[in-house]
C-alpha cells in the first residue's frame, strides 16, 4: 500500500516536472530565435548591414551558452524549481528591455539579459527530467524536446508576423509577458527535487569514474553540433528570403488583406517555422530510439543522416530546398533526446546539473562563435556558403562521434537507458 502511494506520488510529480520544463523549454527557444525573424526590419530601422545586424547578437548567444555552466553548478548545490523562476524572471526582463530600447547598444544589452536569463534552462530542466525519471526518461526528454521544437516553430512565425504587423517591438513585448506568467506558474506549482531513485527501487545510474574521458569525446562532439546548429538558425530565414519565395504570392495577398507589410519576410519566417515544425517529428523519434537502442550508435547514425540533406540545403532551390531543411533539422534536433542521454549516462548523478551545463557551455557558448563565423562568410562569400561550413563542421562531428564508439566499446558494450 505504501509502495503504491508513494508510486502515485511519484508519477503526480513527474508530470508537474513535464508541465514546468516543457513550458520552460518552449519559452527559452522562442527567446532565442527571435532575434534571427527580426534581422530584415532590424536592417532598416537602424540602417545597418546584416552583418552588422548578427554582431548585435553575439553578446547574448555566448551568454546563452556561457551562463549554462555556473547556472548548473548552482543548481546542484541550490534548487531546480527556483533556479527555473530565475530563468523565466531574467528572460522576460530582458524581452521587455529589448521591447523598449532606443539604440544598438541598448539593444544588445537586452539581448544579454536574455541570454543570462534563458541559460539557465538547459542545465537546469534538463537534470531535473534526468533526475525525477527512473524509467522512461528517454521519451521524457523527448517530449521536453518536442516543446522546445515548438518553441524554435513559433518563434520565426510569430515574430515574423508581429514585426511585418505592428513592428518588431512587438515580438519583444509578448516575449516579456511569456517570461511573467511563466516565472508565476513555477511559484504556483509544487515540485519535488528528489531523485528518481530516492522514490523507487529502481537503482540510480552509475558513472564510474573511468567514464569521464568518453565525457570529454562527447564534449568535443557537442562542440562541433553547436557551431552547426547555431551558424544554420541564425542565417535560415534569410536564406529562405533570399532562395526559396514560392510562398510569396500567398504571403502578399494575407499582407494586402489585413493591411500589413513586408510580405517577402512574412513568406521567409513562415517556412523557417515550418521546417523547425519538423524537427518535433525528430524529437518523438529520438525519445524512443533514446529508449530502445545503442546510444552511442543511435548518435552517430542520426549525424551521419544529416549529411546529404545539408549538401542539398547548400545548393537547391525553391520548394527542393525546403525539403532538404526540413530533412535536416529532422535528424539535428531528432537526435537531442539521444545526446542528452547520454549526458546523464557519463556523469555522476551528483554533477548532473553541472554536467548538463558544461553541455551547453559548449554547445550553445563556444557555438555563439558562429555569429563571427557567419559576419565572415556572409561578407566574404554570401549566405549559400554558410551551409558549407555547416556540413564541414558535421563532418567532422561524425569523425568524433564515430571515435566514441571505437574508444568507449570495449569497457562499455552497451550504453542505453534500459
Amino acid at each position: 500500500m505504501a509502495a503504491h502511494a508513494r508510486q502515485r506520488d511519484q508519477r503526480q510529480n513527474e508530470r508537474r516536472v513535464m508541465v514546468v520544463t516543457c513550458l520552460a523549454h518552449c519559452m527559452a527557444h522562442m527567446y532565442m530565435l527571435v532575434f534571427p525573424a527580426v534581422v530584415t526590419p532590424l536592417r532598416q530601422e537602424l540602417s545597418m548591414s546584416l552583418g552588422e545586424v548578427v554582431q548585435l547578437s553575439l553578446a547574448s548567444y555566448l551568454l546563452y551558452g556561457l551562463g549554462a555552466l555556473p547556472a548548473g553548478m548552482l543548481t546542484d548545490r541550490w534548487s531546480a524549481r527556483w533556479m527555473l523562476f530565475v530563468c523565466c524572471a531574467l528572460s522576460g526582463l530582458g524581452a521587455l528591455a529589448a521591447a523598449a530600447s532606443q539604440s544598438p547598444l541598448q539593444l544588445a544589452l537586452a539581448l544579454s539579459l536574455m541570454g543570462i536569463g534563458t541559460s539557465i534552462y538547459h542545465p537546469t530542466g534538463m537534470a531535473l527530467i534526468s533526475r525525477t525519471f527512473s524509467d522512461r526518461r528517454g521519451r521524457a526528454l523527448g517530449l521536453n524536446g518536442v516543446f522546445g521544437n515548438v518553441g524554435l516553430a513559433a518563434a520565426p512565425f510569430v515574430a515574423g508576423l508581429l514585426a511585418a504587423m505592428l513592428g518588431w517591438r512587438w515580438a519583444y513585448g509578448l516575449l516579456a509577458l511569456l517570461g511573467i506568467a511563466g516565472a508565476l506558474l513555477v511559484v504556483l506549482l509544487p515540485i519535488k527535487e528528489e531523485a528518481a531513485s530516492a522514490l523507487s527501487s529502481k537503482p540510480a545510474d552509475a558513472a564510474p569514474v573511468s567514464t569521464a574521458r568518453y565525457f570529454v569525446v562527447l564534449c568535443v562532439a557537442m562542440t562541433l553540433g553547436g557551431l552547426a546548429y547555431r551558424a544554420s538558425s541564425l542565417v535560415l530565414p534569410s536564406y529562405f528570403e533570399e532562395r526559396a519565395t514560392f510562398l510569396l504570392p500567398l504571403s502578399e495577398w494575407v499582407m494586402e488583406a489585413i493591411g500589413g507589410s513586408g510580405s517577402k519576410m512574412a513568406a521567409a519566417t513562415t517556412l523557417t517555422s515550418l521546417v523547425y515544425l519538423v524537427g518535433i517529428l525528430g524529437q518523438v523519434i529520438g525519445g524512443r530510439i533514446a529508449d530502445a537502442k545503442e546510444l552511442r550508435l543511435s548518435y552517430l547514425g542520426f549525424h551521419l543522416a544529416t549529411l546529404l540533406p545539408l549538401l542539398g540545403v547548400a545548393y537547391l532551390f525553391e520548394l527542393p530546398l525546403f525539403v532538404a531543411a526540413g530533412a535536416y533539422l529532422l535528424f539535428a534536433l531528432g537526435m537531442q533526446p539521444i545526446e542528452n542521454s547520454l549526458v546523464a549516462k557519463l556523469s555522476p548523478p551528483k554533477w548532473r546539473s553541472t554536467a548538463y551545463g558544461l553541455k551547453f557551455v559548449l554547445s550553445f557558448g563556444v557555438g555563439a562563435l558562429a555569429v563571427e563565423l557567419v559576419r565572415i562568410v556572409v561578407a566574404r562569400a554570401g549566405l549559400s556558403p554558410v551551409f558549407a561550413c555547416v556540413l564541414a563542421l558535421e563532418i567532422a562531428l561524425v569523425s568524433v562521434a564515430f571515435g566514441l564508439w571505437l574508444v568507449s566499446r570495449k569497457q562499455l558494450p552497451r550504453v542505453s537507458n534500459k
